[in-house]
C-alpha cells in the first residue's frame, strides 16, 4: 500500500485479489491508451522503449501493444526490466527484444568483485539463459544500482574492469554503459531525494560530477586512463569478428583452481581471442588449461601461436597443446585479450 501507489490505479485487467487472474475480454481501455502513447513517441522517431518493471504488467498486454507498434514501426526495440527468470521467455515471446540480466549476470559479477563468490559462478550465470543469450542485456551500472566506484560497491572503478571485459566480450548480446561509468563516477553525492547511497539520482535536479568535468576537459589522469580502457574494450567488442560473429568457449570447467580469474575463448574464421580476466587487486601469474574439446570444437591447431594483447599491443608466444596449459601474467584488476590465428 506504500509502494507503486501511483501506478496501481492503472487497470490492465488483472485481479490481484483473486491471485492475479486476468480479465482481457473485452480489451481493457488502459491497453488502448498505453498503446496510443507508445505509437505517439514512435512517430517522433525514437529508437525504442525501456519499459520499467515490465513484469508488473501482464505479458498479454505487451504482446498486444508491441505487435501494433512494430507493425507500424518495425525498427523500434523494446527493452524490458524483468527480474523474475521464470518469466523471461514469456516476455520475450510478448515482443521484447532485450531483457535486463540483473538477478543473473549483474548480481553474480557484483558478488565476484566484492569477493563473495568465485568466478566459476559466472559460468552458471550465462548458462541459465544460454537459450536466450542474444536477448539478455548486460550492465554493470544503472539508476537503480550503486556505482562501481561508490563505497557501497567496490570503492574504486578500476575494480570493475574485469567485469567490463567479461560483459562486453563473453557473448554477442548487448552491453549497456551508464552515463559517467566510463569515467569512474562514484555517485557519492547527498542528493535531496535519495541521499548519499552510491546511486545517481533520476528524481532530483542534479549534476553528475564526472560528466560536468568531462565537458569542461577537467578529468583526472586516472579518469582518463579508465575512459581509455572502456574505449578499447568497447572498440574490441564492436570490431573484432571473434566477438561480433564468433562462438564462445568457457574454459572454467577445466580450470578449477581459478577462483579470482575468469577465462574463455572466442573464435570466428581463423581469428581467435583468449580472454583472461583478473579480479584480484594484485598481479597474478596463472596457468590456464585449454582442453582437447576446445581444439576439436573450435578447430584449433597444436602449435606455438604468436599472440598480441589487444589492450596493450604487447606480443607473446602461446604454446597451444591439447589439455595443456599456458602461463599468463595478469595485471591487477585487469585482463589479457590475446589475439592469434587458429
Amino acid at each position: 500500500m506504500n509502494d507503486w501507489y501511483e501506478t496501481v490505479k492503472l487497470n490492465y485487467g488483472v485481479d490481484y485479489y483473486a491471485g492475479r487472474v486476468g480479465h482481457f475480454v473485452p480489451i481493457p481501455n488502459t491497453w488502448s491508451k498505453m498503446t496510443d502513447i507508445l505509437l505517439f513517441w514512435a512517430a517522433k522517431g525514437i529508437d525504442g522503449f525501456r519499459c520499467d518493471m515490465a513484469e508488473m504488467v501482464p505479458a498479454a498486454f505487451w504482446l498486444w501493444a508491441t505487435d501494433k507498434v512494430k507493425f507500424a514501426y518495425p525498427d523500434k526495440i523494446f527493452i524490458g526490466e524483468v527480474y523474475n527468470p521464470a518469466e523471461y521467455r514469456n516476455y520475450l515471446a510478448a515482443g521484447f527484444d532485450y531483457l535486463y540480466d540483473k538477478v543473473g549476470m549483474y548480481d553474480t559479477l557484483r558478488a565476484v568483485v566484492r569477493g563473495h563468490q568465485s568466478t566459476h559462478a559466472i559460468t552458471g550465470a550465462w548458462q541459465a539463459t544460454d537459450d536466450i543469450r542474444d536477448h539478455m542485456l548486460y550492465f554493470l551500472e544503472n539508476h537503480d544500482e550503486q556505482r562501481i566506484a561508490s563505497t557501497f560497491f567496490a570503492g574504486d572503478a578500476v575494480k570493475g574492469i574485469p567485469t567490463l571485459v567479461v560483459s562486453a566480450l563473453l557473448q554477442q548480446n548487448p552491453l549497456m554503459i551508464y552515463a559517467g561509468q566510463e569515467y569512474g563516477e562514484r555517485g557519492m553525492d547527498k542528493e535531496g531525494f535519495s541521499g548519499n547511497d552510491g546511486r545517481t539520482t533520476i528524481f532530483d535536479y542534479w549534476s553528475i560530477d564526472t560528466l560536468v568535468r568531462a565537458a569542461q576537459r577537467k578529468l583526472t589522469a586516472g579518469e582518463k586512463r579508465l575512459c581509455n580502457i572502456y574505449n578499447k574494450v568497447m572498440t574490441i567488442a564492436g570490431s573484432e569478428q571473434a566477438v561480433t560473429k564468433g562462438v564462445s568457449f568457457d574454459l572454467m570447467y577445466v580450470n578449477g583452481h581459478l577462483h579470482r580469474q575468469y577465462a574463455f575463448l572466442r573464435k570466428a574464421g581463423s581469428e581467435v581471442l583468449l580472454v583472461v580476466t583478473n579480479f584480484d587487486e594484485i598481479e597474478r601469474t596463472v596457468d590456464v588449461t585449454i582442453p582437447a574439446h576446445a581444439f576439436d570444437y573450435l578447430k584449433l591447431k597444436e602449435k606455438t601461436a604468436q599472440a598480441v594483447d589487444l589492450l596493450t599491443d604487447a606480443k607473446q608466444k602461446l604454446p597451444l597443446c591439447r589439455d595443456g596449459a599456458v602461463t599468463l601474467a595478469l595485471p591487477p584488476s585487469g585482463a589479457l585479450i590475446l589475439k592469434f590465428k587458429a
